[in-house]
């Protein structure tokens, strides 16, 4: 480390906030989305909820996202669009690309894991942790709760959390399968 690089705990703690920043962003447009009189509701849900409308059609042999005006990043680009310019408005050029960068990252496994979630053969199946998460998953299809992929952070703070109820808690990659 030479004189004047900032030190790792300040940028981690940097890192983090930007990790925190961006599933916040991905949370409040996944949330807005839902709301009846959204004007971004038609991307998310006459998209990928058409696709997947509730937890007995989860699953299926290949992932569906939406396409053209059904496609649901349209209903999460503007508030990922806002973080990023006010991230260039408060941070040095450098900075911000690698912040850029570690947005773009959290983005895309979250992308991944959510992808996962609905494919029925999915390379995770066997991690008890992706099984309770898809559970989670599976209730958001139901209801307007867990607007959050994996991480629940903001679904908690929020109070739109609910875990999966042990009574009807399906045996593992049974919740429902839909051929395409």
């Amino acid at each position: 480390m030479t004189i004047g690089d900032p030190p790792y705990l300040v940028l981690g703690a940097i890192w983090l906030l930007n990790y925190y920043v961006t599933t916040f962003a991905i949370w409040f447009g996944h949330w807005f989305a839902h709301l009846k009189r959204s004007p971004l509701a038609p991307f998310h849900i006459l998209g990928h909820h058409a696709f997947y409308p509730n937890s007995q059609h989860l699953l299926s042999v290949k992932f569906i996202y939406g396409q053209k005006r059904q496609s649901s990043i349209y209903s999460l680009l503007p508030w990922l669009i806002l973080q990023s310019v006010a991230q260039l408005a408060i941070l040095s050029w450098r900075n911000y690309l690698a912040y850029l960068a570690g947005q773009i990252a959290i983005v895309i496994v979250i992308n991944q894991i959510h992808t996962e979630f609905h494919l029925r053969d999915s390379c995770l199946n066997n991690f008890c942790w992706f099984q309770r998460a898809r559970q989670r998953h599976a209730r958001h299809h139901d209801d307007d709760i867990n607007f959050m992929v994996g991480d629940h952070f903001w679904d908690r703070v929020l109070g739109t959390f609910a875990g999966h109820p042990k009574r009807e808690k399906p045996p593992p990659n049974t919740l429902g399968t839909r051929q395409l």
